[in-house]
């Protein structure tokens, strides 16, 4: 009686976890958007800066990179709809034109950008409440 609750249990379970994890999108994705995140917000901290140094323009190179491989990670491993896709691009060209900007040493475009990026990641966070691990 006791091994067939257990092979019960352990069948719902295995279940469970496979209707979850459909449900809920690839938990690599959540991942992903978690260190976008973290990147994110070290842009974050420098974007009120009036003038930057070489160090921290270097600091916005390396956060827009990270962000770029993040995103091309995400549109090439993860199924994702005509939305997705579109939010995915503009965050990859916003991150790019940070990248490039960051190299010519422009601070007001790096700025133009992060605000421009915000609103992407922004657009795509309500449409799949991607807090809630609904991503696509």
């Amino acid at each position: 009686m006791s091994l067939r609750k257990g092979i019960i249990a352990g069948t719902i379970t295995l279940f469970i976890a496979a209707v979850s994890s459909v449900s809920y999108g690839q938990a690599g994705q959540g991942e992903l958007c978690k260190k976008m995140w973290d990147n994110f917000q070290g842009m974050r901290a420098m974007t009120g800066l009036s003038a930057a140094s070489d160090e921290q323009f270097g600091k916005f190179a390396g956060f827009a990179k990270a962000i770029i491989a993040d995103t091309n990670t995400s549109t090439e491993k993860f199924a994702s709809d005509k939305n997705y896709k579109v939010l995915n691009g503009e965050v990859l060209y916003h991150s790019t034109e940070i990248d490039k900007a960051s190299g010519n040493k422009d601070l007001e475009e790096i700025q133009v950008q992060f605000r421009r990026l915000t609103i992407a990641c922004r657009n795509c966070h309500k449409i799949y409440k991607s807090e809630l691990k609904l991503v696509p």
